[in-house]
């Protein structure tokens, strides 16, 4: 008789059970700061509002989001880690250059530059909404949703009312983020699932 080969198993990582997640704080960091971005990309506040919103996206979109990154890492969360601080370093990054682009003399970017960074960023995002597949489905639609945010706005580059259409996408993206990251706090003090989440039950792969 051929012997069994012994079941691999992935091993217990011991600061999963001794550390709380950081999700709700990403998750609260990116919601917050991309429903402010898209009110102003909607136009339904004055573009003088951009010297706010990007200093309070450099740190709590940024700084804060790449800071629940690592959180995640050092849980052994990969794909929590990894999406936390790539979105937290786009917004560090996106301010940055807001930045620069009124105390220097830089050339602003071409069109077909900012449409190129933003399709790169829609690639991005929709291979992480494949990595939620086996998560809940309010996760799913905060990918899905900026998946379509940024190549509305690749779109919009060239298009002012496409543009403004993209803006009420993010902020049901930023919502629905912020929504997330309240859920799971509230069924963590409950003990069970008190805010809808919508955890997949067949796994995808």
């Amino acid at each position: 008789d051929t012997a069994e080969m012994p079941v691999q198993t992935k091993p217990v990582n011991p600061h999963v059970a001794t550390t709380c997640t950081a999700g709700p704080i990403g998750l609260t960091a990116f919601g917050i700061t991309t429903i402010l971005l898209n009110f102003l990309n909607a136009e339904l506040i004055g573009k003088d509002t951009i010297t706010l919103i990007i200093c309070y996206g450099m740190f709590h979109g940024g700084m804060i989001q790449i800071l629940a990154g690592m959180w995640e890492v050092y849980r052994g969360n990969i794909f929590g880690g990894c999406a936390f601080t790539s979105y937290g370093g786009f917004w560090m990054g996106f301010a940055l250059f807001e930045i620069l682009m009124v105390i220097t003399e830089l050339e602003p970017p071409s069109k077909d530059g900012k449409v190129v960074w933003l399709v790169v960023w829609g690639i991005f995002t929709l291979l992480n909404f494949v990595g939620t597949l086996n998560a809940n489905r309010v996760v799913q639609f905060v990918f899905a949703s900026l998946t379509a945010l940024f190549f509305l706005l690749a779109a919009g580059v060239d298009n002012a009312d496409i543009h403004v259409l993209a803006g009420y996408v993010g902020i049901v993206c930023g919502s629905s983020a912020l929504y997330l990251g309240w859920a799971e706090v509230m069924n963590e003090l409950a003990g069970r699932e008190l805010c809808y989440i919508g955890p997949v039950k067949n796994k995808v792969f």
